[in-house]
């Protein structure tokens, strides 16, 4: 070993002690240095510090508002929101040691409670694991709905087994059963995962919301303004260690329910339209001629809503899949169909607009020689007569129509039928089609061939390359009706908030006018009205005592030659107690529109404005 000798009093020092000493105030230094840091902290940031921590034990709960009701113009709640009794599970309290021991002990009890109320379905363990790692510090939803009995053995099973509760919990029912299915639409639980507010929660509670119909239409509004769905509230509660919540509420802010809407439609309008339908397939719209407010819209064959409740059961939306009848569409405002001589009134419009003298004769020889094609006459026992514009409405001659039509050519025709909105969407907050518009583009495109004289005699009596919806059908006789007027359909009256304040009230709007002088309007008019009431009326079926009617029938046929269907239709408009009413009716493989859809309008009238 190496040896240095001191200078001043003789003493050595090895290295080795040397290193010693050094280390000691390196430690000595570190120790300070962290002393100091901690001091600092504990000083200075302390509160922040110990917020940080606090927060790592708290987590924010979504509470989904309860949605706003729906109800008719005459008061009458069509679908709201009642309490069902759902049965929870807390984790915290029934937590066996271990996350394994304890989706075993859960699923234990659920299968037990199951047997007691007899559910086939039930969570099993895989459920709970799941629960226990995604959610742990939040109850798991085990049964839902339970009955009066059920609440009774759950809470007799309660005694003797910890962590079980029963939660109060809105949901969507129908105090009127299906009535006005189609309009109101159905709303489910929205997707969590692709909410805006997703990162806002530890713990997210999605809202119910509207999948079709008015549910889907009026769930948030595209302004900002608050619809159907309601804004949530938050809770924050404080867990452990490992996510279980202590139950204890750090802070709690109550939902906001959503609004309420009240529709144009007449409760007791649309019980009758629904029940005349009843056996049929088709549609009934029914306006008020004076604003574009729907009074009804029914559409056969409905579906019930009840049952896509608490969740939509794939078994009965299977079904309504695979219906030939198709029952998801809204024939009022989806379906589209060829208006067959409903459409003559609008051709006499346009024949008056292009000078046609409504008194000269045309001969009705009982059919229509069109090129190479023959087009029969549906006034069969009228052939030989001359036929007068109001004759041929009321006795809905073809020959008549045929004739001018195909003298006018099609661009003389298209105006009016453009006017009265064929051919576009009526501008309703709901699904609905615009129909075929007649065009030589349309049917170049269709059917890779030019527009003939033959397509126009077709078009003249409501066949060939144009369709309608029942709801196009109903405004455009509003328009004959109220003067020339045609409305933007309103479907919604107004919007409440919970305090019963409006948020917005419709109010009506012009879609367009017709371009016909009040006296040419009053030629059409009569036509409709001897299609009614004179003896050799199409539609006198649809006359009713103390009430004057007018109207048009109307039959289409559609499909192949093996496989013709007939398309039935009456249009009418009468006036009660000064305010005038607009209907269309159609039928589906009805025998005609005088014969299957004229009494049925009278049924309607009849009930609504005469027996109250």
């Amino acid at each position: 070993m190496r040896k240095y000798r001191d200078g001043i009093d003789g003493g050595i020092l090895d290295d080795d002690r040397l290193r010693i000493v050094l280390l000691g105030l390196i430690f000595l230094l570190a120790f300070g240095i962290l002393a100091a840091r901690l001091y600092f902290l504990q000083l200075h940031r302390g509160k922040e510090h110990r917020k940080l921590i606090a927060r790592q034990s708290e987590r924010r709960v979504r509470i989904p508002g309860l949605r706003g009701g729906i109800y008719s113009a005459d008061g009458v709640l069509l679908a709201g929101n009642r309490q069902a009794y759902d049965l929870l599970f807390f984790p915290s309290e029934m937590h066996q040691g271990g996350r394994k021991k304890t989706a075993a002990h859960m699923a234990a009890c659920a299968k037990k409670l199951a047997k007691l109320l007899n559910r086939n379905e039930f969570p099993e363990t895989e459920d709970f694991a799941r629960h226990l790692i995604i959610s742990p510090g939040v109850p798991m939803t085990v049964f839902r709905d339970l009955s009066k009995e059920g609440l009774a053995r759950v809470f007799e099973f309660s005694r003797t087994v910890k962590g079980i509760d029963i939660q109060f919990s809105p949901v969507r029912y129908y105090p009127c059963g299906d009535l006005a299915a189609h309009l109101i639409g159905y709303a489910g639980k929205a997707d969590a995962a692709t909410a805006r507010d997703r990162e806002e929660f530890f713990y997210y509670n999605p809202d119910m919301e509207g999948k079709s119909g008015v549910e889907k239409a009026f769930d948030q509004m595209p302004d900002e303004t608050p619809g159907l769905r309601a804004f949530p509230g938050r809770s924050v509660i404080q867990v452990n260690n490992i996510g279980y919540a202590k139950k204890e509420l750090l802070g709690k802010s109550a939902p906001v329910h959503g609004n309420d809407l009240i529709l144009t439609i007449d409760s007791r309008a649309q019980k009758i339209a629904e029940n005349l339908l009843a056996n049929y397939t088709g549609a009934m719209v029914v306006l008020d001629a004076g604003s574009g407010e729907i009074i009804c819209a029914a559409s056969s064959p409905r579906m019930d809503l009840s049952r896509f409740y608490p969740r939509l059961e794939p078994e009965y939306y299977r079904q309504l899949l695979n219906d030939p009848e198709k029952p998801l569409i809204n024939r009022a405002f989806q379906a589209i169909y060829p208006p067959g001589s409903t459409i003559k009134p609008l051709m006499c419009m346009a024949f008056l607009q292009a000078g046609i003298d409504p008194d000269e004769p045309v001969y009705c020889s009982g059919e229509s020689n069109v090129g190479n094609a023959s087009i029969g006459c549906s006034a069969h026992r009228y052939y030989g007569d001359d036929m007068t514009m109001i004759t041929a409405l009321k006795k809905s001659c073809n020959n008549y129509m045929i004739h001018h039509a195909t003298a006018l050519g099609l661009d003389k025709l298209t105006p009016m039928l453009s006017a009265v909105g064929f051919g576009r969407k009526t501008g309703l907050p709901v699904a609905e089609n615009s129909g075929d518009f007649p065009s030589g583009e349309l049917k170049l495109r269709r059917y890779k061939t030019r527009w003939n004289q033959y397509d126009t005699a077709l078009l003249s009596i409501g066949q060939g390359i144009i369709s309608v919806t029942p709801l196009q059908m109903a405004l455009y006789t509003a328009a004959i009706a109220n003067g020339g007027t045609l409305w933007k359909p309103v479907l919604v009256k107004k919007m409440v908030d919970p305090r019963g304040m409006a948020i917005f009230e419709a109010a009506p709007t012009v879609a367009g006018k017709l371009d016909i002088t009040p006296e040419n309007l009053e030629i059409v008019r009569q036509g409709m009205f001897q299609v009614v009431n004179s003896s050799g009326g199409s539609g006198r079926q649809g006359r009713v005592d103390g009430l004057q009617i007018y109207g048009k029938t109307g039959t289409a046929e559609t499909g192949s030659r093996r496989n013709m269907r007939n398309i039935t239709h009456f249009i009418a408009f009468v006036t009660h107690q000064d305010k005038t009413y607009a209907l269309a009716v159609t039928v589906e493989d009805g025998s005609s529109g005088g014969r299957t859809c004229a009494p049925l309008a009278a049924g309607f009238f009849n009930r609504f404005l005469l027996q109250r």
